[in-house]
């Protein structure tokens, strides 16, 4: 007879969502042995390997991801329980976003005006197929994603096929984000060098080809820099000659770098919120929704 602690699951749920033990171990105080050790506790119990190691951290394994999806649910059911049993019922909003200065600081100044003692927060960053998939999962409780053309079909049919809703909020563009120390546009070269994050959609060599602008061919835009820091791609803006392919800010105002506005159709994005049911939300969830299209209602282009 198997006998899985509800600690044991937490700390293997917690594993898979970070991609590390030793990040695990930060985030549950404790050490990388001691999540180690749980692990292969677990692993001897079921008789089965539930991680791939790897050079580059933990995948889950087949068996591994069957147990996740299970544990997600026992987890989610212990919390409902433990609030029947006479705990005071704690408010929590979890979101996952794809990568955006924007949405960190209204997460920012929500959390500083809405915090309650008690309250739980998480907020994770994905590309827009993680983001919708830990919304179907119930790991987070919100989603919000920039959907390019090329990409709205497909994540719209994942969409109807985990029975979420999608409300567009925002329409924007496409922008060229110019480094600080960029000397002239075009470049003397004719070199278009940007850095780029790894978990967005936009392929520059999809979108610049389409034309030319202000009299530089851009149909073979060089990636010089890929990365999965925001912070290091801000830096490099502040403090190189790269340029950087993304959506337009939601609010219309550039963090100090030029921009270039990639105007067109064929350039628009569509900001919006993923979600299970909207008569299911907690609390937390309509508040913070609200927000964010009061912010955006009042964001206006300097």
């Amino acid at each position: 007879m198997i006998m899985m602690e509800i600690r044991q699951l937490r700390c293997f749920v917690t594993c898979v969502e970070v991609g590390s033990f030793t990040a695990a171990a930060e985030l549950l105080y404790t050490t990388q042995s001691s999540v180690s050790k749980t692990i292969h506790a677990m692993e001897h119990e079921l008789q089965t390997e539930l991680f791939e190691r790897t050079g580059r951290g933990i995948r889950l394994t087949a068996r591994g991801q069957e147990l996740y999806n299970y544990a997600v649910n026992v987890l989610d059911t212990m919390e409902q329980i433990e609030q029947l049993a006479g705990k005071s019922p704690v408010r929590s909003l979890k979101v996952s976003v794809n990568p955006s200065s924007w949405m960190e600081a209204a997460f920012t100044e929500f959390y500083e005006c809405a915090y309650q003692k008690g309250d739980y927060y998480e907020y994770f960053e994905g590309n827009v197929r993680d983001v919708i998939e830990r919304v179907q999962k119930g790991q987070d409780d919100l989603g919000f994603i920039y959907l390019l053309k090329e990409q709205s079909a497909s994540a719209q049919f994942l969409m109807r096929k985990y029975q979420l809703q999608f409300e567009p909020l925002k329409k924007i563009q496409l922008m060229l984000y110019g480094g600080k120390k960029i000397g002239q546009f075009p470049p003397a070269d004719g070199e278009l060098r940007l850095v780029q994050g790894s978990q967005t959609e936009v392929r520059p060599e999809d979108v610049l080809r389409l034309g030319a602008l202000e009299g530089i061919s851009l149909e073979s835009p060089q990636t010089s820099v890929t990365t999965n820091s925001g912070s290091l791609l801000r830096h490099l803006l502040e403090h190189s000659d790269l340029w950087n392919l993304s959506s337009e800010s939601l609010d219309g105002t550039y963090s100090g770098t030029e921009g270039i506005l990639l105007e067109g159709k064929e350039n628009e994005v569509v900001f919006g919120c993923v979600s299970r049911n909207e008569e299911q939300m907690g609390e937390l969830e309509k508040e913070f929704i609200a927000y964010i299209k009061k912010k955006l209602n009042n964001s206006k282009k300097e």
